[in-house]
This record gives structure tokens, sequence and C-alpha cells, in this order.
């Protein structure tokens, strides 16, 4: 029985999680970044944000919608992937499929699961952080697996209804594992079940025949772009609204529990957590804006495009996300660290900038790092991961004069002489390539 169990899971490891890890690794790496920055030495700790948000409920909301945002594309790969479907016809018992899947879903959780065992242990002692984190998981995983079951039916809604309840009361920890347990069967078993018919079905489409509404070739060319991200890359825009509802969050809550309440530190604040999550997402953007221009570069050439337009429509189909969830970031500051209306605005316009300024910095890195060499991704990977670094330094030590700082790296990049430039460079890698093989 354990040797078939540990077979199953092997099985899911090495097809459910290998997916769930390529869609969760931008999202768990900017959550390890800002828990790096947020809870070190000179920052807030676990207890102080877990403690925030049992007192208030509008946090206890939002910490726990930002964590099912965050975890959902792990959770859904891990039950959805359509690679695993065949262990539904194998004469393996139910029940340790569910449980394999429950073990990986935990896995995914531990994040979650680390953030209230040791912000509850440093208040109430080890074992109340244990079992506070046993509750957290477990709720959290039941969560999912109610979320992606679509539940139908009063022996579904009950047991959601009841994790709910306990959910926003801040029912203390037995009460939130006794009332999880329920709801994280039903949940689980419908999930599994109803995985094939979901994978199955064709969503409908968000964007309309692909028409030049507001005219002109750069438009027409941008909304072709963006029409490309939401029909085919739904999962990055879910990743990158994830990433900024974290951004936003953290960044509140520090502020809270700081002080930094004051217009100029509160919009400081507001950029440090806005700036990984900005070249995050705008990395995530880039890299299927840039693969749809390199496929339909022969219509380009034919209609005579020339590279101001190229690279303007490139840079405006990935700005334009990008922007609105920077926007959606500081009006969520605002709101929850109940700023006042000159500072909300404050935010609202730094963090239009900076989500403009960025996402052209990380167009140009991927850009740059695109050379069809078979080590794109781990380039991609170092070149955002040192922008970040640098941008939310930046950020840290000028605050808002780091808007000007990211400005020319920028410009550069974004006009049609940066887009030449890190062409040429995949160029003269192709070209080096072309020659060691002859």
């Amino acid at each position: 029985m354990l040797r078939r169990f540990a077979l199953i899971l092997r099985t899911l490891v090495s097809t459910a999680g290998k997916d769930a890890v390529a869609r969760a690794m931008p999202l768990y790496m900017g959550l390890g970044l800002v828990a790096a920055v947020v809870f070190g030495g000179n920052g807030m700790h676990p207890s102080q944000l877990t403690g925030l948000a049992g007192a208030s409920l509008p946090f206890r909301l939002a910490l726990w919608a930002v964590w099912l945002l965050v975890a959902m594309p792990a959770a859904r790969a891990l039950l959805r992937a359509p690679a695993t479907f065949f262990l539904r016809a194998l004469p393996v018992p139910r029940a340790q499929l569910l449980a394999a899947h429950a073990l990986l879903l935990a896995v995914a959780e531990l994040p979650w699961v680390a953030l209230w065992a040791i912000g509850v242990g440093a208040l109430d002692g080890p074992a109340a952080g244990a079992l506070a984190g046993c509750a957290a998981g477990a709720a959290a995983v039941a969560a999912h697996g109610m979320l992606l079951a679509r539940p139908r039916g009063a022996r579904e809604l009950a047991p959601l209804s009841l994790l709910a309840g306990a959910m926003l009361l801040g029912a203390p920890a037995p009460i939130l594992l006794a009332c999880a347990a329920p709801a994280l069967v039903v949940g689980l078993r419908a999930a599994f079940v109803r995985a094939p018919e979901v994978a199955a079905g064709r969503e409908p489409s968000l964007v309309p025949s692909a028409a030049p509404v507001l005219g002109g070739a750069l438009a027409s060319l941008s909304l072709a772009y963006l029409a490309a991200l939401v029909r085919g890359h739904r999962a990055v825009l879910v990743r990158g609204l994830a990433l900024a509802a974290l951004g936003a969050f953290v960044g509140s809550a520090w502020a809270r529990t700081s002080g930094q309440l004051a217009d100029e530190p509160l919009a400081a604040v507001s950029l440090v957590a806005l700036a990984p999550f900005s070249l995050f997402v705008g990395a995530g953007l880039a890299g299927p804006v840039l693969r749809e221009e390199r496929r339909i570069a022969w219509l380009l050439d034919t209609c005579g495009a020339a590279a101001p337009l190229r690279a303007g429509a490139a840079a405006a189909a990935v700005a334009a996300p990008v922007v609105a969830l920077a926007l959606a970031h500081g009006a969520a500051v605002g709101a929850l660290s109940r700023a006042a209306p000159v500072a909300a605005l404050r935010l609202l316009g730094g963090a239009a900038l900076a989500g403009l300024l960025l996402s052209a910095v990380a167009l140009g890195c991927v850009r740059w790092s695109m050379r069809d060499d078979g080590r794109d991704s781990s380039r991609v990977l170092l070149t955002v991961l040192a922008a970040v670094v640098a941008a939310t330094a930046t950020a840290w030590t000028l605050r808002e004069l780091a808007l000007a700082a990211w400005a020319p790296a920028a410009a550069w990049l974004a006009v049609p002489a940066g887009a030449r430039w890190s062409s040429r460079s995949r160029g003269r890698g192709a070209a080096v390539r072309e020659g060691a093989a002859r």
C-alpha cells in the first residue's frame, strides 16, 4: 500500500508538480523577496501581521484573499494537470489519489503555514504556533479545493459556508481546523472529479474580434498584442493580479505597523513594495509579447512597419496591464492605510509612473535575454532578478527620487535604439552559434 502511494506521489510530482513549479515560481520568488525585505531586521515581525489580521476584519479578509490568489496557479496545476488524468482509470483507491493531491497542495501552502506558525508561536508558544499553522494550511487547502470545484448543491455549499464563516470571524485554531476538515474532504473530492470536465471545456474569449478600435497602426498593433495576451496567456495576467495584491497588502501592513503614514514615507513604502512586482509582472508579459512579435515578423516586414512602431506597440502592450495593476496597487495601499485624499493621489501618481517605467525596463531585459540558445529562461531570470534588486535598492534609499533614477534606463530600453541594441546582441549570439556549428 505504501509502495503504491509512493508511486502515485512520484507520478504526480513528475507531471503536475513540474507544471505547478513553472506556474508558481514567479509568485513565490516575489513573495520570498518581499518577505526578506519586510520581515528583515529593520522590518516588521510576522506576529505583527498575524495580530493585525486577527484584530481587523478588512486586513483578515485581504490577507486571506491575497494568499488564495497567490497560491491559486499552483493549486490549479496540481489538481487540473491533464497529464494526471490517466490515474483515474487505474485500479487505485480514490482515497490514495486524493491523499497524494492533498499532500502536494499542503507543500504549496507551506509559506502560509510558516507565516501563522511563526507569528502565533512568537506570542503563544511553539505548540500554539504549530496548531495555528496546521489550521491555516488545512483551511487554505480546503478553500483552494472548493474554489476549483465550483460548489454545487447544499452538500458542498454547507461545508464551504462553515469554512468561510470561520475564516471571516477569525476563529481560534482548533475551531478553524474543525471547520476546515469537512470542506477539505468535500472540496478536494469535487475538484478531483470535475477536473477533466473543466479541462475539456472551452472558456469564452474575453477579447472581441481584433478590429482597430482606436485607429492608427500603433493602437491596432498594441491591441493585437493585448488580445494575444488575454486569449493565450490569461494565467500570466492572473499571476500579475496576485502579485499586485500581495504588494499592496504587504506595503500597507508595513506602513501601519511601522507608523510610516505620512505622505512621503507612505509613498516610499509603496514604491519599495511595488518595484519587484512590477518587474516580475512586466517580465511575465514581455515574453509572450516578444514571441508574438517574432511570430508575425514576416507580416510586419511586408507591411513596412518601422522600428519605432514595433518598439512602441510592444512597450504599450506590456505597459498597459502593468500600469493598471500599479494603479490598483496604489489605490489599495491608500485604502488599507487610510491615507488622506492628497496622499492617495500621490500614491496613485507614483504607482502609475513606476509601473510605466519598470514595464519598459522589464521589456528591455527580456528582449536582451531572448537569444534562442537554450538558456533564455535562466538568462531572463538572472537579468530580471538583477533589475529587481537594483530597483528595490534605489526605492529603499532614494524614495520617490527613484523614479528619476529609473527613467533613463526605461527610456533607453523602450526607444527603438534600445530595441535594436538588444536585437543586435541576440543576432551576434546567433551568428556565433552558426559559425561554431559550421
